[in-house]
């Protein structure tokens, strides 16, 4: 059954066919975005990522020395879990804040080829947008 009254009706008969999703709510828009946008290889790379370094004691202790060495803002990177979307945008930002520490250390450790990710532009701007997005998110819940 089509609505044809109100603002939503109003629309459909102006627009046929339009490619719109109507929302009621706000507060559930992080399931929506996380549909119907292919965040996937984006956040599977950041928590690869996330984990290689927190992982390994060895990786994890020389990477919170490097960045002690070279006076970073962050002492660490934050584990990312699945039980909170909120707990994505923290994940993301703190990992864009790092970018380029972690290529530094990489490249140092000559590890740099699993990693190659972080210096490939289309991909660091789908990341950007996608830290962008969630830290936005985390924002409107804090606010709700």
């Amino acid at each position: 059954m089509e609505k044809k009254s109100g603002f939503l009706g109003l629309f459909n008969q102006t627009y046929p066919g339009n490619n719109v999703v109507f929302l009621h709510c706000v507060i559930h828009q992080d399931a929506l975005c996380k549909s119907a946008l292919n965040m996937k290889p984006v956040l599977d790379a950041v928590v690869k990522l996330v984990n290689t370094i927190r992982s390994r004691g060895l990786t994890h202790r020389r990477f919170r020395d490097f960045l002690q060495s070279v006076q970073s803002e962050y002492s660490d990177v934050l584990y990312y879990t699945k039980v909170r979307w909120f707990n994505a945008g923290c994940v993301f930002e703190r990992v864009w804040q790092l970018k380029d520490d972690i290529v530094s250390l990489f490249h140092e450790e000559q590890c740099s080829a699993e990693f190659n990710m972080l210096e490939d532009t289309e991909w660091l701007s789908d990341f950007a947008f996608f830290t962008d997005l969630l830290c936005h998110m985390n924002n409107l819940n804090v606010k709700m």
